[in-house]
C-alpha cells in the first residue's frame, strides 16, 4: 500500500534531552529518525497491534536501548518466554529463583489477591481477619496461611461457607509446582534488592511462561510489578517495566486494581511502564488516558480503531492505513511530536 508523504512536525524537546532511536519515519525525505525521549518513557508507553504485527519486537527494542543507552534499570515480565530470542543481551530469571512475599504490610497487597482470585467481600473480610489475628512472622508458607484459614473459628453459617470457599480458591498456591513461588511473610528475604544492586546495562527477563495456571501466573506477575515499583520508589532508582499481555492486569472485565492505579501514580518517581497488548479496546480506560506515548501497529478491529481515533487524534488518512500496516510498521504518537507519524521500527 502507498503511504502518504510525511513532514515531521518540529520536535518540542531541546537537543540536550536524552533519547533512544526506535526506527525511522516512513516516507520522509530526507530520512528522519523516530526518537523516544527518556522523559517520555516515565510517562508510560502503549504498544498495541494484532498477533504478528511486531509489537513484542518493538517492546524489546525499547527495553534493550533504554537499558544500554539510557542506563535505566529494565525488567521484562515475559508472558510467553519469547524475549530471550529478541534481546541480544539479558539476564534471565525464573520465578523460583525469585520467590515473592504475598503480604508485606504495604497497601494493596490484599487487593491484588482479591482481584485475581475474585474474592467476595466476605472472603476478603475473612482473609483480612486471619492476617490481623495471626503472627505473620510464624506464617511464612502458603500452607501455614491455609492452616490459619482452616482453624479460624466460624462466626456464623455464612462465615463458614465463605471460609471454605476462600480456602479452596487459595489452595492452588500450595501445589508442589507453585509452593516455592511465594512466601506469606518473610522480611529477611531480599532477592529484589540484590537485583537492584547487581544491575548492569542489560535488561532482566522474568520468564513466567512456565507457570501453567493462569491465576497463579497473574498473581506472581502482578506482585512482581508491585514489588519492583515499591523498591524503586524507596531507592529512588529509575525503572522501566515491560508488561507483556497487559490484558492480564488491565482488562476491563477483571483488572488488578493496584496495577491500574500505578498508571496514574508512579510517573513522578521516574518509573515507567511499557504496556503491550493486542487490543486497546479491551483495556481499562486508564491505559489510553495515562500512556503519553502510543505505538499502534496493525489493528483491524473496529472497536480498537475507534479507541485509537479518540485517544491520539489521528487524521483519517493515517487512520485508514492502520489495518494495512506491514510487520514492524506503526503509527507513532509521543509527547515530543505535535501529531502522529508513520514509522518503521528497526
Amino acid at each position: 500500500m502507498k503511504y502518504p508523504e510525511q513532514q515531521v512536525p518540529v520536535e518540542e524537546y531541546s537537543s540536550s534531552e536524552l533519547y533512544i532511536i526506535i526506527g525511522r519515519v516512513l516516507n520522509h525525505f530526507p530520512e528522519y529518525p523516530a526518537r523516544l525521549y527518556k522523559n517520555a518513557l516515565f510517562r508510560h508507553v502503549l504498544v498495541t497491534g494484532t498477533t504478528g504485527s511486531g509489537k513484542s519486537h518493538t517492546a524489546s527494542k525499547i527495553a534493550e536501548r533504554a537499558s544500554k543507552e539510557l542506563k535505566i534499570l529494565v525488567f521484562v515480565v515475559d508472558w510467553h518466554g519469547e524475549y530471550r530470542n529478541m534481546l541480544s543481551q539479558y539476564t534471565l530469571i525464573q520465578p523460583r529463583e525469585l520467590p515473592l512475599q504475598l503480604f508485606t504490610g504495604e497497601p494493596g497487597d490484599l487487593s491484588v489477591l482479591a482481584s485475581i482470585f475474585e474474592l467476595t467481600p466476605p472472603q476478603e473480610y475473612i482473609l483480612e481477619k486471619v492476617l490481623k489475628q495471626r503472627d505473620l512472622g510464624r506464617v511464612k508458607s502458603v500452607e501455614g496461611l491455609l492452616d490459619a484459614i482452616e482453624l479460624i473459628p466460624d462466626e456464623s453459617s455464612w462465615f463458614r461457607e465463605s471460609r471454605l470457599s476462600l480456602h479452596r480458591k487459595l489452595s492452588v498456591l500450595s501445589r508442589d509446582e507453585y509452593s516455592d513461588l511465594f512466601r506469606v511473610y518473610d522480611p529477611a528475604s531480599t532477592p529484589l534488592s540484590k537485583l537492584f544492586l547487581d544491575a548492569d546495562s542489560s535488561p532482566y527477563i522474568i520468564d513466567v511462561s512456565e507457570i501453567s495456571d493462569l491465576s497463579v501466573k497473574r498473581l506472581y506477575a502482578s506482585l512482581l510489578i508491585k514489588r519492583l515499583v515499591s523498591y524503586a520508589t524507596r531507592s529512588s532508582r529509575q525503572l522501566l517495566i515491560v508488561m507483556e499481555e497487559a490484558q492480564n492486569y488491565l482488562s476491563r472485565q477483571n483488572p488488578v486494581k493496584p496495577i491500574c492505579e500505578m498508571l496514574r501514580e508512579i510517573r513522578k518517581f521516574s518509573i515507567g511502564l511499557v504496556v503491550v497488548a493486542q487490543s486497546i479496546s479491551q483495556l481499562v480506560e486508564d491505559v489510553a488516558a495515562n500512556t503519553n506515548t502510543k505505538i499502534i501497529h496493525s489493528v483491524k478491529s473496529k472497536q480498537d480503531l475507534e479507541v485509537v481515533e479518540r485517544t491520539i487524534y489521528v487524521d483519517h488518512v493515517l487512520l485508514s492505513v492502520i489495518p494495512y500496516l506491514e510487520v514492524g510498521e506503526a503509527v507513532y504518537s509521543t509527547i515530543s511530536l505535535k501529531k502522529p507519524v508513520l514509522v518503521k521500527i528497526e
